[in-house]
């Protein structure tokens, strides 16, 4: 008689802790909510793996116990349209009355209920995949949750988070339309009553109006919501109504910082929000905002020149800047700083410009010695099929000059280019504003071949090169030819390239990259990938 002995499955017989591991690692994952290589967003989970821990804990009874006994399993909080339910209330089916709709909270509570003390991340996602880009044009205040039915529900999810607030690590709203934003923004800036409560570990915060056309208008849509006066995130800080300053740094653990098409008080941003007291040596400050972006604002709600450099000089330890169609407004008679904030820590910036003069004038407001990583894009493409030279950019990002934009375009451009080479390669780390960059990419960057040559003329650490619809960059990295005297001697551009990235490369781009790589090696250059 033959005997079939039955053995536990592997991943059963593994210990508790372990296989509670092997769930938070199926749970907890980054995702982008941007098809861009680039992850242009990223937010701090998926809301289609909060799902994760209830199948996990229905497999048997073994998976469901160690699945409840771990808090942090259910740490992602997180709300969409999937949980407003539509339903019908009347007998008549063609009646629009005869429905209801209402916001299932059950999952949310759960959630809420079995991370117990853990720190939690949330997500509030309004987006809608049926939005037509419509948007009401002239609602009020008091009466815009009404054109937005999901608007409606935020007090309502806020109302249950709120309790929960010293739990916070990161919060995360997003929204087709400005409705449900503003209706969030408004519960969050109410100042708490009890001096003390807020979120003190809180250390993402990223609101997203995910319409990259709002920025490229020259008002604010809704005409009549462009107007927001009152103090960013207060509730958040826990400074007491009475006195909004009672604390010197509000949110003590806050490092991310994302605006998105939402645009608030500028200068009670930097001044009670972010909340490091100004010109204080970096030794005597504790912690504050290391990465920061500030995108798609349209010209009517963007900080002034003041506001901007204020909300700089509060994150003296910013590492990372992304200024996407947005940063100060740049009006007649602005002239560029003398005194540059000093951001002595700051690594990456990206840079996505609708005006070539202004996106140069913006750089100059910064003073970023350690700079490594620039990103440059043209985002003009978005809204309008013309073409911005790009040129005066370049020449600034090349020396450091706003006023030297003119440069002959003539027959002698080898020549001309090495004397240039020659007049600023000893003295060039004092003129290029960035002198020690390592990694370039460049998007729709468009200008004749001097700017480039530049450019590549004065970053001799640069070792990554990314190119995406920009045309001309190429040859700037072709070795540039002595005068006849020497003809012997070539000078390479950028000798520590290690690897060029093309995007949507053409037949003509990729042999015109392989010829400036065997030009390159054949002067002495090393291979670039």
């Amino acid at each position: 008689m033959n005997y079939q002995i039955h053995r536990p499955c592997h991943i059963n017989v593994l210990p508790v802790e372990i296989l509670s591991y092997i769930f938070t690692l199926a749970t907890h994952h980054t995702i982008s909510t941007d098809i861009d290589p680039k992850r242009r967003y990223e937010v701090p989970f998926s809301s289609e793996s909060v799902t994760m821990p209830t199948v996990l804990a229905s497999v048997h009874r073994r998976w469901r116990h160690i699945a409840l006994s771990t808090s942090t399993l259910w740490s992602s909080l997180s709300m969409s349209l999937e949980q407003v339910v539509r339903c019908k209330v009347g007998s008549d089916a063609d009646d629009e009355r005869a429905y209801t709709t209402f916001l299932d909270v059950q999952r949310l509570a759960a959630h809420i209920a079995r991370s117990r003390n853990s720190p939690v991340d949330i997500l509030i996602d309004t987006r809608d995949p049926e939005w037509d880009f419509e948007e009401e044009e002239e609602c009020s205040s008091h009466n815009a949750a009404t054109f937005f039915q999901y608007a409606t529900f935020i007090p309502q999810i806020l109302d249950l988070l709120f309790p929960q607030m010293c739990r916070w690590r990161s919060l995360t709203i997003l929204s087709d339309t400005w409705a449900p934003l503003r209706v969030a923004l408004e519960r969050l800036s109410v100042p708490t009553l009890i001096k003390g409560s807020g979120a003190p570990c809180l250390e993402t915060l990223i609101l997203m109006r995910c319409n990259e056309f709002v920025g490229h208008s020259d008002v604010f849509s809704p005409r009549t919501q462009h107007v927001f006066d009152g103090i960013p995130f207060a509730a958040l800080t826990g400074a007491p109504h009475h006195d909004l300053s009672a604390q010197s740094h509000p949110l003590p653990k806050l490092r991310n910082l994302t605006l998105v098409g939402v645009h608030l008080n500028w200068t009670h941003l930097s001044r009670y929000t972010l909340g490091v007291a100004l010109n204080e040596p970096l030794s005597y400050v504790p912690s504050c905002i290391q990465s920061l972006e500030l995108s798609q604002h349209c010209r009517e709600v963007r900080p002034t020149v003041d506001e901007f450099t204020g909300i700089l000089k509060a994150c003296p330890l910013l590492r990372k800047l992304v200024i996407r169609v947005s940063g100060p407004k740049f009006d007649a008679g602005v002239q560029s700083s003398d005194r540059p904030v000093s951001l002595p820590l700051l690594e990456e910036i990206h840079l996505g410009y609708t005006n070539v003069e202004d996106a140069a004038m913006l750089l100059s407001h910064i003073h970023a010695p350690s700079l490594i990583s620039l990103s440059i894009e043209d985002t003009n493409h978005i809204a309008s099929p013309d073409i911005e030279d790009s040129g005066p950019l370049l020449t600034y990002l090349a020396t450091g000059f706003l006023d030297l934009c003119d440069i002959s375009t003539e027959a002698s451009l080898n020549h001309g280019l090495y004397t240039y080479y020659l007049a600023t390669s000893k003295d060039s780390v004092a003129k290029t504003p960035f002198p020690h960059l390592e990694r370039l990419s460049l998007n729709g960057v468009a200008a004749c071949l001097i700017p480039f040559s530049l450019l590549m003329a004065v970053i001799p650490k640069l070792r990554h090169l990314s190119l995406s619809r920009t045309p001309n960059a190429l040859l700037a990295l072709l070795p540039i030819q002595t005068p006849p005297a020497d003809a012997c001697t070539r000078t390479i551009p950028c000798r520590a390239l290690e690897s060029i990235e093309v995007f949507c490369i053409e037949e003509q781009t990729k042999n015109l990259l392989e010829f400036v790589q065997r030009e390159r090696e054949q002067s002495g250059a090393p291979r670039v990938c």
